[in-house]
């Protein structure tokens, strides 16, 4: 039987011995690993062939040791933080209302409102769906350099979640735990670039950092590399500083 914990150890040596020699740039690979493998798992998936291919994703010590001196610092140290933040919180609340900005707080209007599913949760899902319909600019760039259009996006999330039976939704729409998360990563993103409100593009960062929810299985089915996003975003926002 197939051992995941004796699997990952035995990698942690292998790239110890390729050259990876820092053990927090070695913890940060061994959790993108693990959430790798756990999204594949979900999808079906046996914990043997989605440990190969998570491990195949990751690639070499010696080409990810080129790739850590190439990327920007800042970049890295911040997703690390915002990673660890988050993933070390329970109970985590949405920010209020007003610390968004005009098009991040109609993007969770169009989010809550994603009725035809007759869901009566808010998940990253119709989270991610509200972003491909939102104005603003810094997204859609994103979308359109990535390849993804909202329809094709929206039957995707269809085949994972499906539709509901047609009932009365409640009044107010509680958001899943990753969509939390995700929306207070959006706001430490916000807090980071010391810039005065939450925008869209912070939440789209902070569904990519979290890595987990049906958004993520999303993007990755479309053959969407969550880290290109994360670039995407990045780069978008680097050029556009005062977007809102």
């Amino acid at each position: 039987m197939f051992d995941i914990e004796k699997a990952i150890a035995e990698w942690r040596r292998e790239m110890l011995a390729g050259g990876i020699k820092s053990f927090e740039t070695l913890d940060e690979l061994e959790s993108h690993l693990r959430d790798d493998v756990e999204r594949q798992m979900l999808v079906g998936m046996d914990a043997s062939r989605a440990f190969e291919i998570a491990v195949g994703r990751i690639g070499q010590p010696r080409a990810l040791n080129k790739e850590f001196m190439k990327t920007d610092r800042r970049k890295l140290t911040l997703l690390r933080k915002l990673k660890i933040l988050i993933f070390c919180r329970q109970g985590i609340p949405i920010p209020s209302l007003e610390d968004f900005g005009p098009i991040a707080q109609e993007v969770l209007e169009l989010a809550a409102g994603e009725s035809h599913f007759h869901h009566d949760f808010v998940g990253t899902e119709h989270v991610l769906l509200a972003l491909t319909k939102s104005n603003s600019g810094i997204v859609a760039n994103v979308m359109k350099t990535l390849g993804v259009e909202g329809e094709t996006i929206r039957l995707e999330v269809e085949k994972i979640v499906g539709n509901w039976p047609a009932r009365e939704v409640p009044g107010k729409i509680p958001f899943t735990t990753y969509a939390k998360k995700a929306l207070q990563v959006a706001a430490e993103e916000a807090r980071a670039l010391r810039q005065p409100h939450i925008q869209a593009e912070h939440i789209f960062l902070g569904l990519i950092v979290v890595g987990r929810g049906v958004a993520a299985v999303v993007l990755k089915n479309l053959g969407v590399r969550l880290e290109s996003v994360c670039e995407e975003i990045l780069r978008e926002m680097r050029g556009h500083p005062g977007a809102a």
